[in-house]
């Protein structure tokens, strides 16, 4: 059996977003590849059903989020290819669910971001960036400049890169520049009989309006009402608050649900129109700190002054959604809290201790249970409650991604305020399941895939388990060296899944270790919230720990040569933890902060972070300087390695600038390496071959030192 090499990434292919048909027969999903001549990747939608798989989609451009409408006659799909000969972005187009062509429904200016079709199937809402003032309109041909003398044209010409900004939320990571766009839903009727290769492109006409933010549409049951989370507030770019909005489909002033208490979002309809819920908290601990919570809403008379709000799982410590994180996933888009016919229980997902697993919970007593256990990461779901099943994508320890289908029962009731956690190390009862479709099986049967092995460890008497993971390399050497990995976040959470990056560390002869410090998700509120009062403290003593207790459990790992890796909140955690301790033989700190006073101004949300530090840079400047690794690094003997993509807006080129100068300025042995045309995401989904590329620089670092 081989070893994992870099180009090994071009190889394998990821399976997400299932969505089962109406009647229960078939599922589509989606299947990307990575598409090495293009430097790029390609979605294309499949269909399983008789208990095999066979392409649905194909042609140019790549195909995304698949839907069913009600009565399961049609397939839409976002997909970049070409309308009308123009390329435009993504836009919405329907297939025949029997097979046939696929027909274009849009061709809106900026493209779409997401849809959602009414309940009975007549209507799709849609999703856009646009100028608010236009609404969502069709891409048109340039109006030209015939009028123009020549100096004008030039003038015009030469200028026209220029960008005048007047909002402080002017550009966002992964998408760039705003240039003053806002997300905005409309409508568009759907007629079957009037789709044609020579037929109009229906109109589509915006529901929402003004200068503000909207998204995750979901229909009312009689398809009168759409709900969505936007902040339609008073400059709204400063709030730390979304609220959940009702906009009448057919025209009239939108209804303000929720009271502006902290975000809300994911809003879902109960099946007889009279309840709305979502997920939101009250920003009790600093915001991204507080568990998102499951939220009622009684919108039985929406001509009423007010609501009431019902925070149903307050007390229980369970947080929802998937916080997951990983190198090897084409995730779609987060699933939707889902009712039961009869209105009684909500499934969704939760983080609990390195794992995702369905939740369903008991409206009447806000008490949840897990649907599932395991140690594995559920990261899309599609929940029939009706059919009794739900179709879920998994990644564990041997596969970045599969589809399985699971049986949806009664788990029995439970007490008001009860949660069931996951005991990973007990027999716990788990919905039954099967899986129905294995990706990259002939790849991994050809490779060395060692599983990662769970601990623990406390940095002190009286703190908390802090879970941990080692990776060990097949090999036959007495003394190994070991890199120590930090993730992102800090609210993310590392599980025990397949990490391609922590695969070829394996490969080379290092044992990869990783930890869930506190401050991550999936193990309470006070857990997460424990480093509200400054990072570097209690999170440091986690990751530290984590490091010493490998050391303890596996004497083949030789304790001088250790290095240190992490990107993100990661790349923080790795200049403290240079500039605190000579502890590593080598460090790789990628996209990371290093200056909080720079990074409040530079970063895409930095201008939010004053409530993290007591006050904005020039109030509590100690603060901000006594909280940046910068502060420390005038001793750093760690060689390092710095890795930086320069489109990043969310931890800025200049954070690693500024590392590498001032390791450069010590003498110690550092190299800079940046991406161009990249954003923070790069290890993630950035272009193939400058994935590889980062790939081997690390691996090519820890060669050298370690």
């Amino acid at each position: 059996m081989k070893r994992f090499t870099p180009f090994d990434l071009l190889k394998f292919e990821f399976v997400s977003d299932p969505q089962i048909s109406p009647a229960g027969e078939a599922l589509a999903y989606v299947r990307h590849t990575v598409v090495p001549e293009d430097d790029g990747y390609r979605g294309r939608i499949f269909l399983w059903e008789a208990d095999r798989s066979r392409p649905f989609t194909g042609g140019p451009g790549t195909d995304s989020h698949p839907r069913w409408s009600a009565d399961g006659e049609w397939l839409a799909f976002m997909s970049s290819r070409a309308v009308e000969g123009e390329d435009c972005g993504n836009q919405l187009w329907v297939i025949p669910a029997r097979g046939g062509e696929a027909l274009p429904l849009t061709r809106i200016d900026g493209g779409l971001s997401g849809f959602a079709w009414s309940p009975r199937g007549d209507r799709i809402a849609v999703v856009s960036a646009c100028d608010p003032d236009k609404g969502l309109v069709p891409t048109s041909d340039d109006e030209g400049d015939g009028d123009l003398d020549e100096m004008e044209k030039l003038y015009k010409k030469y200028n026209e890169d220029i960008r005048e900004i007047t909002k402080i939320k002017y550009k966002a990571d992964g998408k760039g520049f705003l240039e003053g766009k806002r997300q905005h839903v409309g409508v568009l009727d759907f007629c079957p009989d009037c789709l044609g290769a020579d037929a109009d492109l229906p109109e589509v006409q915006t529901i929402t309006e003004g200068d503000y933010d909207h998204s995750s549409p979901a229909w009312s049951p009689d398809g009168q009402w759409i709900a969505v989370s936007a902040c339609r507030e008073k400059d709204p770019d400063m709030q730390r608050f979304s609220d959940i909005w009702v906009f009448p489909v057919d025209g009239g002033d939108p209804v303000k649900i929720t009271q502006s208490l902290g975000p809300a979002s994911a809003p879902s309809w109960s099946p007889d129109g009279k309840t709305i819920a979502y997920l939101g908290n009250r920003r009790e601990v600093y915001g991204f700190y507080t568990n998102t919570r499951l939220w009622l809403a009684q919108v039985e008379d929406l001509s009423a002054d007010s609501f009431e709000l019902v925070d149903l799982t307050e007390g229980t410590d369970v947080t929802f959604g998937d916080s997951s994180i990983t190198d090897m996933r084409f995730a779609g888009p987060s699933p939707q809290l889902t009712w039961t016919e009869d209105g009684r229980d909500i499934y969704y997902l939760t983080n609990e201790r390195g794992t995702t697993q369905v939740v369903r919970t008991d409206l009447s007593t806000g008490a949840s249970r897990l649907v599932t256990t395991g140690d594995r990461v559920i990261f899309n779901a599609d929940f029939r409650p009706d059919l009794g099943r739900a179709a879920v994508a998994v990644a564990d320890g041997n596969s970045p991604s599969r589809l399985h289908m699971l049986d949806l029962g009664t788990e029995g009731d439970l007490e008001a305020g009860q949660f069931t956690h996951a005991v990973l190390d007990e027999d716990l009862q788990s919905a039954a399941e099967r899986v129905i479709l294995r990706t990259n099986e002939k790849l991994l049967s050809e490779r060395k895939v060692p599983v990662a092995e769970r601990f623990s460890v406390r940095a002190a008497e009286g703190d908390p388990e802090v879970d941990c993971w080692i990776l060990l390399p097949d090999t036959e050497e007495q003394r190994i060296p070991a890199v120590l990995q930090i993730h992102g976040g800090p609210t993310a959470m590392y599980a025990g899944t397949f990490f391609f990056e922590f695969q070829l560390l394996a490969a080379a002869g290092y044992a990869v270790v990783f930890t869930n410090p506190r401050g991550s998700s999936g193990y309470g509120e006070a857990f997460r919230g424990a480093i509200k009062s400054g990072w570097g403290d209690p999170d440091y003593a986690d990751i530290m720990a984590g490091i010493e207790g490998a050391l303890e459990r596996y004497p083949a790992i030789d304790p001088e040569r250790v290095g240190v890796a992490g990107g993100s909140y990661g790349g923080y955690m790795t200049n403290w933890i240079i500039g605190h301790t000579d502890r590593f033989a080598a460090a790789v700190t990628m996209r990371c902060v290093s200056d909080l006073y720079s990074f409040w101004g530079a970063s895409d949300i930095g201008f939010l972070w004053d409530e993290l530090y007591g006050g904005h840079p020039w109030e509590t400047t100690e603060v901000y300087r006594q909280q940046s690794p910068i502060t420390y690094m005038g001793d750093v003997t760690t060689p390092t390695l710095v890795i930086h993509s320069e489109e990043d807006h969310r931890c800025p080129m200049n954070q690693s600038e500024q590392v590498f100068a001032t390791l450069k300025k010590r003498g110690v042995d550092a190299e800079f390496v940046r991406y161009p045309g990249e954003s923070h995401g790069l290890s993630r989904g950035g272009r193939p071959w400058h994935r590889i590329h980062r790939l081997e620089r690390i691996r090519e670092w820890f060669d050298r030192y370690l």
